[in-house]
């Protein structure tokens, strides 16, 4: 098995980007992405130890983008090099932009009763940039939410994001492509894709995209129905799109999901990672 959609403490998961590459050994799986939320923060620990352990370690990142009204789609970067100059350039202007706009989140938090300022986020920021992830955490700590999770359903999902404060998908193609990777939608069947969305808008949608720079879609996801299952499948045929798949694992904080390993049978085949890397030229 191979799982190329995971979640350290970098972002919204529980375990350190060391302690994923361990559970990614002790699982036995072939290959694992480190896929945090808009950031890269966690990678050169995980290659350390993936280096030490054995373990095929593919550099990741998922960015939250903003396509259509009021609605985001998740972007995976898989193989990317991220000390490329062409993907630092755009990464560190999108997580200024979005450090840049918190002030904005805070006055809204405040008039729902939460009085918490940059002070006292400042502790749970990675990567020198300031983010909802580090408010989310910070919650937490307060005893203002019992999980990250709750932090984003009882408070942050309810504050509208800020005009600049999310990256373009085209931009966030350009990022991955500029660094040598493979852009994929996540879990398109997801409110955070295009749930909602008719059969018609839905392929419009991903011409669009596929316009833009998408190379290819998720066809493993641990809640994907058989019939979202064969939709995907059409999808990824119809578009010629790379196939991806992974569990999101998130740690504690989505405990019913192991790594390799989600809801039923659900597993990611070892062919897909051949494709992938084929796709991409990458040397083992």
């Amino acid at each position: 098995m191979i799982d190329l959609h995971t979640h350290t403490t970098v972002s919204d998961g529980t375990v350190t980007p060391k302690e994923l590459i361990y559970q990614a050994k002790e699982t036995g799986l072939l290959a694992v992405a480190i896929t945090d939320h808009d950031s890269i923060d966690g990678l050169d620990e995980a290659q350390h130890e993936a280096d030490r352990l054995g373990v095929t370690f593919i550099n990741g990142i998922e960015f939250s983008a903003t396509f259509g009204k009021n609605r985001l789609i998740h972007i995976l970067g898989l193989g990317i090099d991220p000390q490329s100059e062409g993907f630092k350039r755009i990464y560190t202007n999108y997580r200024q932009n979005r450090s840049d706009r918190l002030l904005q989140v805070f006055k809204k938090l405040r008039s729902m009763g939460v009085a918490i300022g940059p002070e006292d986020v400042e502790p749970f920021v990675t990567g020198g940039y300031m983010d909802r992830q580090a408010i989310a955490k910070c919650l937490v700590a307060k005893g203002l939410a019992k999980s990250v999770r709750n932090s984003w359903i009882n408070y942050l999902d309810k504050i509208d994001y800020i005009n600049g404060e999310l990256i373009q998908p085209e931009a966030a193609f350009s990022a991955i492509h500029a660094a040598g990777g493979k852009a994929f939608l996540a879990h398109y069947h997801l409110k955070i894709g295009f749930k909602g969305y008719s059969e018609v808008n839905t392929r419009m949608l991903l011409k669009k995209l596929k316009e833009l720079g998408l190379d290819g879609m998720e066809c493993y996801y641990p809640s994907f129905s058989e019939e979202e299952k064969l939709r995907c499948a059409e999808y990824i045929e119809d578009f010629d799109f790379i196939k991806s798949g992974g569990t999101d694992f998130h740690g504690a904080n989505r405990s019913h999901i192991k790594l390799g390993v989600g809801e039923g049978d659900f597993n990611v085949p070892d062919e897909l990672l051949d494709e992938i890397l084929a796709e991409k030229e990458i040397k083992l």
